[in-house]
Parts: C-alpha cells; structure tokens; sequence
C-alpha cells in the first residue's frame, strides 16, 4: 500500500514538472524546436494545421548564370507517402544543412546563390478528381503562389531572410487595417496574443467613436 502511495506521488510530481517546465518553455520562447519532447506539453500541438499546402524549392545559381534544382540525386528520403523530408521543415529549421549536405556531395561550377522558395496552393485541389466533380461546379485548375523565403550561400548559411507566405499575409492584413494597427499598437505582448480587454470595452470604443464624430453621450 505504502508503495503505490510512493509510486502516484513520484508520477504526480514528475507530471507537474514537466506540466511546469512546458508552459515556461512555451512563454519564454525556449526549447521548442531542439527536442521531441517538447511537443508533447507546448499548447498548440496542431497549430501547423492549414488550409494550404505547401512544398520548399531550393534553386542554386552558379557564377555563370546556370540555375540548378539542389535535389538529392542518390534520392530523397519520403518518411511518410510520396513528399520528401525537406518539405515537413515549414520553419526552415534544417534548410541551411540540407543545402550543405546536397551542394558539397555534388558536381557543379561554383554556386553563387542559392534561393529559397515557397509553393503555395489552396488543400482543395488535392483532392481526386472525381471528388471534385462532384464538390466542386467548375474546371480543377490548381493556382500556386511562389514565395522567396531566403537567400544563402553554397553552404547554407542565409543572406536574405524574408517571413514565410502565411506570416506576410497576416502582416499585410494588418498594414491594410487601421483598427488592427491601432489594437497592436496599445496591447502588451503575453504569451503570444495581442488580446487587450481594455482596448477592446465597448464603451471606450463608443466614446472614442462619438467624440470623433463631434457627438455627445449626454
């Protein structure tokens, strides 16, 4: 008896450490890509699920003008179906080893550059066609958007960083929205949102709104 009591109160407590050590790692920034484990206890375990999908280019440019696609020829490695491992680093991670490991174990001129794209297109044209026929009332005509991600050297190391297609989106809805930029502006960055109640209470809006306007309340 006095063992299982030992044994609930050491997994209670390595339980609650661990809950501790992943929300402080989760608000600090710290330690959430360099390990597996942390996946288990950060919050937003299926953040990485979209309406888009998505696969990496990588063109090296050499000093006589050739472009070239920086693929493996001894093949890729496709852990799981038909896409290749480089495709499910979406933050670009392992890019800069990746571009190292290909370029040094092949023949070519001297690369000058090596470019970093995005594909972008809509989950719905990944569908059959069949299915789509019959969702769908007009021609599967699948629209990709391109997007420089980041410029690097021969050997990996980046020149030019840009912010991935998702994250321009959202900082282009923000550009293109006063209000957006004004909540921005007034809220305290915790825990990653931008949430402020007191900016946010209908009555400052209101009052905010009829002062402008040249209007009283009374």
């Amino acid at each position: 008896m006095r063992l299982k009591r030992w044994a609930s109160a050491l997994f209670v407590t390595c339980y609650l450490l661990s809950l501790t050590w992943g929300t402080s790692a989760h608000a600090l920034k710290f330690g959430l890509c360099g390990n597996t484990l942390s996946y288990f206890v950060v919050w937003d375990m299926f953040c990485g699920w979209q309406a888009y999908d998505n696969r990496t280019h990588i063109v090296a440019g050499d000093t006589n003008g050739n472009y070239y696609e920086v693929r493996e020829p001894w093949g890729a490695f496709t852990p799981f179906g038909n896409v290749d491992r480089i495709n499910y680093d979406v933050s670009s991670h392992l890019i800069a080893r990746h571009i190292n490991h290909v370029i040094s174990h092949t023949s070519h001129a001297e690369i000058d550059r090596v470019y970093v794209v995005q594909e972008i297109w809509p989950k719905q044209f990944n569908v059959p066609a069949h299915l789509w026929a019959y969702n769908f009332h007009e021609p599967m005509e699948k629209l990709s958007y391109f997007h420089l991600k980041t410029i690097c050297t021969a050997n990996g190391s980046p020149i030019e960083s840009y912010p991935d297609w998702f994250n321009r989106q959202a900082l282009l809805t923000i550009a293109d929205n006063p209000r957006l930029q004004q909540a921005s502006r007034q809220a305290t960055p915790y825990y990653n949102t931008f949430f402020d109640p007191a900016a946010n209470n209908i009555q400052n809006r209101f009052q905010a709104t009829s002062d402008s306007n040249g209007l009283s309340t009374n």
